[in-house]
């Protein structure tokens, strides 16, 4: 998300620059988008692109990427997996692009007044994209979803506060928050974390651009590697700041898991109202620099390729954020979320394939006293944890079920 001279800060050498410059154009190129040409006023002189899934039908969600400095639709597309996605559930991703001669790195202009201005440059642009796919393809515009990585996810959060009731929720992979910075300083200052302000005055930032809306803002996710050296993990916390702020929700979790799926490195919380209704979720990842969570390979549940800006953490976060977004079922456990010390037959259960085997993962303590494969009955110890399970299908590909936090109360 650089504002200036990208390759100072992501290559160290002409060649490497040479590198990047071929792979771009190699995947620039990739034929399973389309690029339309006419869709309305074109403000910030953007590119179109759209997948269309291989049974589109009528009414179908979307799903606009928004790529990050030195990638393009066709390399973000790649990384992602989010037409792979999209021809199994069945739904359309829109892949706005950056011109070369509008930045040399291809950045999303998140860091200029005249592309953040609602209505205005880049954000209008965009904002015409999405309006011409609704008309042109049916879309349900009840279900309208954006994603962005670096520069492309500054410009999502632009895209979120400037037109709320375009999007259900968003998913921001080394993003800032809305007007964190303008022109060089700021935005410099923004990426490195010196940019700090209270939740309130965060939250009338987009309040601002929005005055008489009185409407819902859409769900945030968040993502944040603690190692990003480009965009400073501080931001991720900025921004949840400006969202729960915008939701009205505490700044207390309603639940977090430090080990999300048994993965040591990703920490889940998640912020929502005193019914528990998610409207934040903000994902803390250890080990992680300024890049996407990919888990490649050929079986369902996973999805991306690495490469720059995409590292195989054995999560494909592109499944889970489709899964935030409420687009596809999140696969749960169906299980006791409170129980007592030394509970007898606590009982926990997914659904049942004949063709899976199940392994089930308790905290320290708990005794499977009987396991029927997808259904499992315990004995619980004395301490709160987490269950998880993954079901392992005739190919042996695996499916992770979310997490489920048991409480231990007196």
């Amino acid at each position: 998300m650089q504002y200036i001279n990208a390759k100072r800060l992501f290559l160290n050498n002409s060649c490497c620059s040479m590198l990047i410059f071929f792979l771009s154009i190699t995947l620039c190129n990739a034929q399973t988008i389309q690029r339309k040409k006419h869709f309305g006023k074109n403000k910030g002189h953007l590119k179109m692109y759209l997948y269309s899934p291989v049974d589109a039908k009528q009414n179908m969600p979307l799903v606009v990427v928004l790529h990050g400095c030195l990638q393009c639709a066709g390399s973000v597309s790649k990384q992602t997996g989010w037409n792979k996605l999209a021809d199994e559930h069945g739904f359309y991703v829109l892949y706005p692009q950056q011109r070369r001669l509008n930045n040399p790195e291809k950045c999303f202009r998140w860091y200029k007044r005249k592309h953040v201005k609602k209505n205005k440059g880049e954000n209008s642009s965009i904002k015409n994209m999405i309006d011409f796919t609704k008309v042109n393809f049916e879309i349900d515009s009840s279900k309208v979803f954006i994603t962005g990585l670096s520069a492309g996810a500054a410009m999502a959060v632009v895209m979120m506060a400037n037109y709320p009731s375009t999007f259900n929720a968003g998913a921001i992979y080394a993003g800032a928050p809305y007007k964190s910075g303008y022109g060089m300083i700021l935005s410099m200052m923004a990426m490195v974390g010196w940019r700090l302000k209270t939740p309130q005055k965060w939250g009338d930032l987009v309040r601002s651009s929005n005055k008489g809306y009185e409407g819902d803002y859409p769900k945030m996710i968040v993502y944040q590697g603690d190692n990003d050296k480009i965009v400073n993990k501080i931001n991720g916390l900025e921004l949840v700041e400006q969202w729960t702020n915008l939701h009205k929700v505490s700044l207390q979790p309603i639940e977090t898991i430090p080990m999300f799926l048994n993965n040591s490195d990703i920490e889940r919380n998640e912020y929502g109202d005193s019914i528990n209704n998610s409207q934040v979720v903000f994902y803390k990842v250890k080990n992680l620099g300024h890049a996407l969570l990919v888990n490649p390979g050929e079986c369902q549940t996973e999805g991306g390729r690495t490469g720059f800006f995409a590292k195989d953490k054995n999560y494909n976060s592109t499944l889970w954020a489709a899964y935030d977004f409420g687009l596809i079922p999140t696969p749960s456990i169906t299980g006791e979320k409170s129980v007592k010390k030394q509970s007898e037959n606590v009982s926990f259960s997914v659904p049942f394939s004949d063709s899976s085997t199940y392994k089930w993962s308790f905290p320290e303590g708990c005794t499977i006293i009987k396991d029927n494969f997808n259904s499992v009955i315990v004995k619980w110890g004395n301490v709160s944890g987490l269950v998880n399970v993954i079901e392992y299908d005739g190919l042996n590909c695996e499916k992770q079920y979310k997490s489920l936090m048991v409480n231990v109360i007196e």
